[in-house]
């Protein structure tokens, strides 16, 4: 179970409207068994796909450097894993 947490401020002197959205994979409650979140709520928080490449001097178009975005996208699902069965450890 993702917890997420979104905030949007509206602008009003040109109308612009922010969102950020942070992912916390809590997996809170009484489950034993991590649940990994989607790829897309890594990458939503950047406005999509293209703006996470991008943010990582990535370029959407190029094959090698999509290979690399699924492979920062992989390593912080790994990360997250590592992350909840430490926060988990003893509890069953």
């Amino acid at each position: 179970m993702s917890n997420k947490q979104t905030n949007t401020s509206n602008s009003t002197s040109n109308g612009n409207t922010s969102t950020s959205t942070s992912n916390s994979n809590t997996n809170s409650g009484s489950s034993s068994t991590y649940t990994p979140p989607s790829n897309n709520s890594y990458y939503k928080p950047y406005g999509g796909w293209p703006n996470f490449m991008a943010s990582y001097g990535l370029k959407p178009w190029d094959d090698d450097d999509v290979q690399e975005g699924h492979a920062i996208v992989d390593a912080f699902k790994e990360q997250d894993r590592l992350d909840w069965e430490e926060a988990n450890k003893g509890r069953k």
